[in-house]
């Protein structure tokens, strides 16, 4: 049976003045994988992303043409397409809605708005979003300036609005830490589900990534650590890893 499935993917943006903001390196390329393998399996999708980040449902070509040998061209490019049309036709099973956003503040109100409308079945927050916003100033800072101190204040935690609106969804949170020890994770995890409600939290780390490394521990309510998911390198591990956490998380 279709599910009602909400996710949240990217970064936010958190204005210093009219032309400047404060923004971090997600990509949302975790949460895409993951929504195009509940998207193949027929759910309904609400995908909730800021700006940049990347979205189901779209596939780009990046070809590097000063390296590539002119007959190797249509190769590449036939390939791309069938690997696109392969993905497009998995997709059509299911239904994706876009709901793009910029600050934490927009990510908290439309996160329990949509909770609150769909009572969806699952939620995925694995959305970066900011801990702290500047204060924003009105117009542009003078470039002149020597130096710039901002003041910046704490932003609300959107995956704390979700249960309160909608208590029977089964809530995923993330957490990403850089060069933490196994008990760091569960203890971080431990410290979402008492505040947020988490059913399951995805963990990994910062240091992982930068070695292309798609893995993490799925950690449950009762700290235990469900399981030690590892996904591998490169496109087919985001793939794999993405598939492992929609069949530990998604209700049954």
């Amino acid at each position: 049976m279709p599910l009602t499935i909400v996710l949240t993917a990217g970064g936010t943006r958190e204005p210093i003045d009219d032309v400047r903001y404060v923004s971090n390196v997600a990509s949302g390329a975790l949460p895409a994988a993951m929504a195009n393998a509940l998207l193949a399996l027929g759910h309904r999708v609400h995908y909730l992303h800021g700006p940049g980040a990347l979205l189901p449902g779209h596939a780009t070509l990046d070809l590097d043409l000063t390296a590539l040998p002119p007959d190797a061209l249509h190769a590449q490019t036939a390939a791309w397409l069938a690997q696109a049309a392969a993905q497009q036709a998995a997709l059509a099973h299911g239904q994706l809605t876009l709901h793009p956003v910029q600050t934490a503040a927009e990510v908290a109100k439309t996160l329990r708005e949509l909770c609150q409308t769909l009572q969806p079945d699952a939620v995925a927050c694995a959305m970066a979003v900011a801990d702290f916003a500047p204060v924003a100033a009105s117009g542009k800072v003078s470039s002149r300036r020597a130096s710039l101190t901002l003041e910046m204040a704490a932003t609300a935690k959107a995956i704390d609005g979700v249960k309160p609106v909608a208590p029977r969804t089964r809530l995923l949170g993330f957490k990403l830490l850089s060069g933490a020890s196994e008990p760091e994770l569960v203890e971080a995890a431990q410290r979402q589900v008492a505040r947020a409600g988490s059913d399951l939290v995805f963990c990994n780390d910062m240091l992982d990534l930068r070695q292309g490394l798609r893995r993490g521990l799925l950690i449950a309510a009762d700290g235990t650590v469900r399981a030690r998911l590892e996904g591998g390198r490169g496109q087919s591990g985001l793939h794999a890893l993405a598939q492992a956490i929609v069949a530990a998380w998604l209700p049954v």
